[in-house]
């Protein structure tokens, strides 16, 4: 299960709205099978409601308090902050690790403490680490005082993801843009009211147990005192998961496109749901997201019926969305291109991609694995909720998630064009491109009927 956070703004919108009616959940029983988690997926639903966001919360991410700024304070990040944590070991572990340059670990404060997942500080002279194996074989650690001979007393301290870029800023690999791109597309889902994870920048990670590349070299231990000096990270990102309780059999809480599609073409979803997935195409077609994987996808659970004894647990209100939003702002490998990558992050790759293949008959460029038209009611809902991205929020979430930084490419060509603040050119160009796809939903014609 994913650990739950304080996260007050956040919490706030969980709950699927009035804008969706109630689907009949699924259960998931102790021992769930993958097969058992179909049922899940087909009641899944896309939608939140869409929150109210001031400037300073969305430039500041979930978890910020604006009731409680000093005490939500451990929650959140900004691009000048410098996070002090502990290396947890996590990736080594994985089945699918992924491509990108990340680690976990568990949360510092500035005097060498730790935070609780509430934000309350722990003090501990020394700690360590402990690799255990669930039944199932999968390893996980956990942290303990180091003087805890008998491991009785687990330290629960705060974790999270952190993303690094290879090598360091600004000669990185475009590759790892992720850094960048995951903040931007996680605010603007936030904004638009999809379930989506929360992604902080960060200026660094001062990182006690880490080694200068812990993803690269599979680093499996930490046996670091926390008197040792941190390897240190620049220009980073901070990840939490979305806070809501994983549906995961067999360690698998991913979902298909493939039964998606079948879902809302054969039909078992509700005209709801099938609304819902077509608006969330549209969303993801705004930051050129094409990657059907599941691998990149998560299957929740954001509201449980009441237990009862004897019986298995039931998921009233299961959530489908993808927690991996990171190859964005970019476009599909060339065919030709066998050994390369998904540009991301990549100014001239992602100005052409637009929303809509042929707008004039509503068909999508990045379909998912679905149909190529949407319903007209998701346009109508796209376009409403599209009405808080006016160009001035965009532009500030572009800025939070530096893309003014991002693409040297692109910095480079507004330099030697002569750009008088490159900063500003870089981001009214990105700025610019998005406020066109969100035209383009807009202006498209011939949607489905509904």
């Amino acid at each position: 299960m994913v650990r739950r956070y304080t996260f007050c703004v956040l919490l706030i919108f969980i709950a699927v709205g009035s804008v969706a009616a109630q689907s009949q959940g699924c259960e998931v029983p102790d021992g769930m099978t993958k097969e058992q988690k179909l049922p899940c997926v087909r009641a899944g639903r896309m939608l939140l409601d869409q929150p109210t966001l001031t400037p300073t919360q969305l430039a500041n991410g979930p978890g910020f308090d604006a009731a409680e700024p000093e005490k939500s304070r451990f929650a959140y990040f900004t691009a000048d902050d410098t996070i002090a944590c502990y290396f947890r070991p996590h990736y080594a572990f994985s089945k699918v690790p992924g491509d990108s340059m990340k680690f976990q670990c568990w949360h510092m404060t500035p005097d060498g403490g730790f935070y609780s997942r509430k934000g309350e500080t722990i003090r501990v002279d020394d700690v360590k680490v402990v690799i255990e194996k669930d039944k199932s074989g999968e390893k996980s650690a956990s942290l303990y005082a180091r003087n805890d001979d008998k491991n009785e007393h687990e330290i629960k301290a705060d974790h999270f993801k952190i993303k690094y870029l290879k090598p360091p800023y600004p000669a990185h690999n475009p590759r790892f843009n992720e850094v960048f791109t995951s903040v931007a597309t996680t605010r603007i889902m936030w904004a638009l009211g999809f379930p989506a994870d929360a992604v902080y920048p960060a200026g660094s990670a001062n990182c006690i147990g880490c080694t200068d590349d812990p993803f690269g070299k599979k680093l499996s231990d930490n046996k670091a005192s926390l008197k040792d000096a941190p390897a240190v990270f620049k220009i980073v990102n901070a990840e939490r998961d979305l806070p809501l309780d994983q549906i995961n059999p067999d360690d698998d809480e991913t979902w298909s496109w493939t039964d998606a599609n079948r879902f809302y073409s054969d039909g078992e979803w509700t005209h709801q749901q099938k609304v819902e997935f077509d608006a969330y195409r549209l969303a993801l077609g705004l930051i050129h997201y094409y990657n059907a994987l599941p691998q990149q996808n998560r299957l929740v659970c954001a509201e449980w019926e009441p237990v009862v004894a004897g019986h298995s647990k039931v998921c009233r209100k299961p959530m489908i969305y993808v927690h991996d939003l990171g190859s964005t702002f970019g476009k599909k490998r060339s065919a030709f291109d066998l050994f390369g990558t998904n540009p991301r992050g990549i100014f001239d790759a992602y100005a052409p991609q637009t929303v809509f293949l042929n707008p004039a008959n509503c068909e999508l460029r990045a379909t998912l694995l679905s149909d190529k038209k949407v319903l007209k009611e998701a346009q109508d809902l796209m376009i409403q909720r599209l009405a808080r991205l006016d160009r001035e929020t965009v532009k500030s979430i572009f800025r939070v998630a530096r893309f003014n930084m991002m693409d040297q490419k692109q910095v480079r060509r507004l330099r030697a064009a002569g750009a008088q603040n490159v900063d500003e050119a870089a981001l009214d160009e990105w700025t610019n491109a998005f406020m066109k796809r969100i035209e383009e939903i807009r202006a498209a014609t011939n949607c489905k009927a509904n």
